[in-house]
C-alpha cells in the first residue's frame, strides 16, 4: 500500500488528491473544532470562512477544492483561479498589432 508524504496510506485506485495534506487537514480540524473531518462537513463551509483559518491561503484552498472534487463535492464561494494579467496584456497587444497590420493591407498568417 503506497504511503503519502504525510503518513496517510492510499487505498488501491485512490489518487493522491483523495488524501488531504496534513497542514490543510489540521487547519480544518482546528476550524471545525473536531478531531476528524469529512468532505461533507468541509463542503458545507464557504471558501471565505475556510480562507480565514490560520494556515490557509490560496494554494491551500486549491488543494482543499481538489480534495473535495475527488470526493464529489465543490467548495462554495471559491474565487476564480489566478489569472495571469501579464499574459492577457501581451495577448491583447499582439492581437491589436495584427489588426493594425491587416488594416494597413498586410496579410497575417498564424503559424503553429
Amino acid at each position: 500500500m503506497p504511503e503519502t508524504t504525510d503518513g496517510a496510506f492510499l487505498c488501491a485506485g485512490e489518487s493522491a488528491t483523495a488524501v488531504l495534506p496534513t497542514r490543510q487537514r489540521n487547519a480544518l480540524r482546528l476550524l471545525l473544532n473536531k478531531p476528524s473531518i469529512s468532505p461533507q462537513e468541509v463542503a458545507a463551509l464557504d471558501a471565505r470562512v475556510i480562507e480565514r483559518a490560520p494556515g490557509i491561503g490560496r494554494k491551500s484552498l486549491e488543494l482543499i477544492d481538489d480534495w473535495l472534487r475527488a470526493h464529489g463535492y465543490r467548495l462554495a464561494g471559491l474565487p476564480a483561479r489566478h489569472v495571469n494579467r501579464r499574459q492577457e496584456r501581451r495577448q491583447r497587444k499582439v492581437e491589436e498589432a495584427i489588426d493594425l497590420l491587416r488594416v494597413s493591407g498586410y496579410e497575417v498568417r498564424r503559424v503553429r
